[in-house]
């Protein structure tokens, strides 16, 4: 697990709002300490490019009650429940990244997803997080698509040197597949003299394009901030937020108009 931070701190595709957090999921694999360099990765490029990456750990379970006001013991299902507590971006104690503990607040997300949608769930996710912040979800592919079903974003799944690296991949792919979303391989360099990972990679999106009938897209891991930045999710906006914006919008009024595609900036 990693060490926890303090508090302080598609149809929906798009590039990150400077004036809005965002999301971007990231499959965890079988044992989800090894994609712990992914997410590292990721989350110093992002640190690189002006964000403020906070990681929402699906691995970890938060503590049943805040203990401390100071928010040592600050994970998602707090930050749920607690409307005052906003603006989360850096851990206020010092350290590199606001981590937080998140399985019990995904799982009240996923209940929010199923009775109201995926668009209500996913602002109330990001609903306490500050302008800069880059949401890195690291969860089971299962949980990512029950929770976006249906919101066509990408989603990071990690190939990393583990054994039955390949299964688990693909049964990511798949997972999200079904559920409307787009998975991206995201494969982990590996050492001078580690066995390469690229068979593996070839492997798995030779068989998700065979037998899911769906080319997979393969980003390296120099490019994973800014293709990140380029398709993370951001907040929807609501309908008076659209108006206002000058966006045209279906009115009993107005000619019918095809549903308009927001690039989030």
């Amino acid at each position: 697990m990693f060490d926890l931070g303090h508090d302080q701190a598609a149809g929906l595709r798009g590039t990150p709002a400077t004036g809005g957090a965002v999301l971007m999921p990231v499959a965890s694999p079988a044992q989800p300490a090894r994609a712990y360099e992914v997410l590292c990765t990721l989350a110093v490029q992002l640190e690189q490019l002006g964000r403020c990456p906070v990681i929402l750990d699906a691995s970890a379970s938060e503590a049943p009650t805040r203990r401390e006001r100071g928010g040592a013991h600050l994970g998602l299902l707090h930050a749920l429940q607690d409307p005052s507590i906003g603006q989360l971006e850096r851990p206020a104690g010092g350290g590199d990244w606001l981590v937080m503990p998140a399985a019990l607040g995904l799982q009240t997300l996923q209940q929010t997803a199923r009775a109201a949608g995926a668009q209500v769930a996913l602002s109330r996710l990001l609903a306490p997080f500050g302008d800069q912040a880059t949401v890195l979800l690291f969860a089971p592919a299962t949980a990512i698509a029950a929770l976006l079903a249906g919101l066509d974003t990408r989603a990071l799944v990690p190939v990393i040197n583990q054994p039955q690296s390949s299964i688990d991949a693909y049964g990511a792919l798949k997972l999200l597949l079904g559920a409307g979303l787009s998975p991206v391989l995201a494969p982990l360099p590996e050492p001078d003299g580690a066995v390469p990972l690229q068979k593996v990679v070839d492997a798995v999106a030779d068989c998700a394009e065979r037998h899911l009938a769906s080319p997979v897209e393969i980003w390296s891991a120099a490019g994973w901030g800014l293709r990140v930045q380029e398709c993370a999710l951001g907040r929807p906006l609501r309908r008076d937020r659209r108006a206002a914006a000058g966006l045209h919008l279906n009115t009993p009024d107005a000619p019918r108009a095809r549903e308009a595609r927001f690039d989030w900036s």
